[in-house]
């Protein structure tokens, strides 16, 4: 078939403007053409569609060997964002990309019968394992256990007045939110409520005097019923974004392993997971005060203090990425050049799994951004792209170079 025929059949496929008949004439030639022929045209394709962009040409090698990869159309790696970004730091190409192209192009089905070679079929057997094996992602989870140890079940219970404990309603008016109402501005004895997500969970919660509170997976909020006194003071473990009330008179406290973030009303993110490597509070609107071990900073919009959890080291980082930053409250993993062992950990965390490494640990990086209420098995689908093997069994993700 002519190239200008062709160029002619994938532009008209890309505008949604094919006939049945052009559809089958692009997938017959499809079936019989070469490899070559076919990244001759992927890059034509790119070029005409994304202009601004070069197509690497590790990307086209790319994504015909995912093209060969599948024995059915996919429809599930929609749910990943269409943004074009290098990724896998040695391999340089975007996964984002490369699906949504081959997505448009629609090619899927029409390279099915074609002969792969032995890494591309070891790659068909993982893709369906995956499948076979597949977790469903986290979701609105949580336990609220009153001062007297009693529990609630939140994801469990309905919706409406959970508890009223002395003049503080506390309400759940939806899933994956509670709600304190609390006519009292003091009380004698304070009593505090602490809120739990587990693995595979998240929550909202707002708090008495207004403040909102959103919880990530494995994170937990201590917090009073009734803030008393000068100050208003919590705890906090794991990961939780904070848009405080406004109060000149009330200082707002967090407490985070031994660090105290100070703010009058603000919108922040901590970050304090025992197994990351550092403490990271990033600071998007007004100014907080970060202080540990006689140690402080002031921090203003776009910068983070990230202080050690083992070394104690204090540092400031400007013009950080709030995007990447707050990509798990807005409903995304996002990263940007992120190590394996950083991204398994999001993952361990958001769909409740246990990660082992056999041999040593890969050295790759990822840039990259999808939706988290995508099942597991697309989130692997695409890490395993790169040079990485990965194996589920049961609960547990093996990584092996």
């Amino acid at each position: 078939m002519p190239s200008e025929r062709i160029n002619f059949l994938v532009g008209k496929y890309f505008s949604n403007d094919c006939t049945e008949e052009e559809k089958y004439e692009l997938m017959k030639w499809a079936n019989s053409a070469s490899e070559s022929e076919l990244e001759v045209i992927l890059h034509s394709s790119w070029k005409k569609h994304e202009s601004t962009l070069e197509m690497p040409e590790e990307m086209s090698q790319r994504i015909l060997s995912s093209i060969f990869s599948q024995e059915q159309e996919v429809t599930e790696e929609e749910n990943f964002e269409q943004e074009v970004k290098p990724i896998f730091g040695k391999i340089s190409y975007s996964i984002a990309a490369s699906v949504a192209l081959i997505i448009s192009l629609g090619l899927f089905a029409w390279f099915q019968y074609n002969t792969v070679d032995k890494r591309t079929e070891n790659r068909i057997v993982q893709v369906k394992e995956f499948e076979k094996n597949d977790i469903l992602p986290g979701s609105d989870k949580a336990i609220l256990t009153f001062d007297d140890g009693s529990e609630v079940i939140l994801d469990n219970s309905k919706n409406g007045t959970l508890s009223k404990q002395g003049e503080t309603s506390i309400l759940k008016p939806e899933n994956g939110q509670l709600v304190y109402e609390s006519k009292q501005s003091a009380i004698a004895q304070p009593r505090y409520n602490t809120i739990t997500t587990p693995k595979g969970g998240q929550y909202q919660v707002v708090l008495s005097d207004g403040t909102k509170v959103w919880l990530n997976a494995a994170s937990s909020l201590r917090f009073p019923l009734v803030f008393s006194g000068n100050e208003r003071k919590v705890e906090m473990t794991g990961e939780i974004y904070f848009e405080v009330a406004k109060n000149a008179k009330k200082p707002f406290k967090v407490i985070s392993d031994g660090q105290v973030i100070e703010v009058l009303g603000t919108h922040f993110n901590v970050m304090a997971y025992p197994n990351e490597k550092a403490t990271k509070t990033t600071l998007l609107e007004g100014s907080v005060k970060v202080s540990k071990n006689e140690r402080s900073t002031i921090l203003q919009p776009g910068q983070q203090a990230k202080v050690g959890f083992n070394n104690g080291i204090f540092r400031t980082i400007n013009d950080v990425s709030l995007d990447e930053e707050l990509a798990w409250k807005n409903g995304y993993f996002q990263f940007n050049n992120a190590s394996l062992e950083l991204i398994m950990r999001q993952i361990e965390r958001w769909y409740d799994v246990d990660i082992q490494y056999i041999g040593k640990i890969p050295d790759e990086h990822f840039t990259g951004k999808l939706q988290r209420n995508t099942n597991l098995s697309n989130v692997l689908k695409i890490l395993s792209m790169s040079e990485v093997q990965f194996k589920i069994e049961g609960k547990k993700i093996i990584i092996t170079p």
